[in-house]
């Protein structure tokens, strides 16, 4: 198990690096102009040569990246174009926020394809098997930003039981803070929950045709305890895998619905780059969000280990 851990740990550093160049590539080659976003009706030749010798960017662009990244690794996340403002602390304040709202979403996805995708793969290919597997297709079908709209037009516009959006901090008032997180956290989680129910599904299927579930029920064990103690733990592997890769689509999926709800997280804070050609604000949100990405995926990655040492030396012999 340390020998994984170990590995995972040495392999997190440079895959960081390839993905810090690609999400600087990307950034740079988008069509548009930071100089002229920042400078507005005042970017004129000279303003926009000026703007861009201040801040490195008619420099070659490996010269810009390896200044980018240096200053990265010392905690400098440089300055926003537009509001001239160190992005560190404005990434760090927002973080914990996109945290909450992915965390939620996925307990709530979770929540449904577990029980769910377990009860399809017991009932495979007969009636209960087709009506969650036919919902599943549909809610897989469904844009979470629609879902985010129908939702606010029934609960907020019709039935008036939740706020429309803004956010209130989790600490300060607990209550206040589900109330406005829950719209936009189910818009995220039930759309998401389809990938996850169809993998439950499978893997489950596949376990119920061991050898040793069919030991069980010749042995007298009674249908929940195959299925929740002797089924589950084993379908779990290639659901957490799958699993912390959709945690990953939640977390950066956040742009839209973080709009909508108008939540302040990081979410929000990569359209705002967007938008406005900020390099600064866009690279370190988008490298926050690759990191937390990257980690629940190594993360999830040893906790399968746990739950079936035979991943272990499988891994570690590759």
């Amino acid at each position: 198990m340390l020998r994984l851990i170990a590995w995972r740990l040495a392999a997190f550093v440079p895959t960081m690096i390839a993905a810090s160049m690609v999400l600087f590539l990307a950034v740079n080659v988008v069509p548009g102009s930071a100089a002229k976003a920042a400078l507005g009706i005042d970017a004129t030749a000279q303003a926009i040569a000026r703007f861009e010798h201040q801040h490195g960017l008619d420099r070659p662009l490996h010269v810009q990246y390896l200044d980018w990244l240096g200053r990265v690794v010392k905690g400098d996340f440089g300055v926003s174009f537009q509001n001239h403002v160190p992005v560190g602390p404005e990434v760090l304040s927002r973080l914990p926020i996109t945290l909450e709202l992915a965390a939620l979403a996925f307990l709530i996805a979770n929540l449904i394809a577990l029980p769910l995708g377990a009860i399809a793969a017991f009932y495979h290919q007969r009636k209960p098997d087709t009506i969650i597997t036919f919902g599943s297709t549909v809610l897989g079908a469904i844009p979470n930003f629609w879902l985010a709209t129908l939702l606010i037009l029934v609960f907020t516009l019709t039935l008036r039981w939740l706020p429309s959006g803004g956010f209130t901090p989790l600490f300060e008032d607990p209550a206040r803070n589900l109330l406005k997180m829950a719209m936009p956290a189910v818009s995220l989680g039930v759309v998401s929950s389809a990938l996850l129910l169809r993998i439950m599904r499978t893997a489950m299927i596949e376990v119920l045709s061991s050898d040793y579930i069919r030991t069980a029920f010749a042995k007298g064990a009674t249908r929940n305890v195959v299925l929740w103690r002797h089924a589950l733990r084993n379908a779990l592997i290639p659901f957490l895998t799958v699993g912390a890769v959709e945690f990953g689509f939640l977390f950066g999926g956040v742009v839209i619905i973080e709009d909508i709800f108008l939540l302040p997280g990081i979410g929000s804070l990569v359209l705002v780059g967007i938008i406005n050609r900020d390099y600064p604000v866009l690279l370190s949100s988008t490298l926050v969000i690759t990191f937390v990405v990257l980690t629940a995926n190594m993360l999830v990655d040893i906790a399968a280990s746990l739950i079936d040492p035979r991943q272990v030396h499988a891994k570690a012999a590759t």
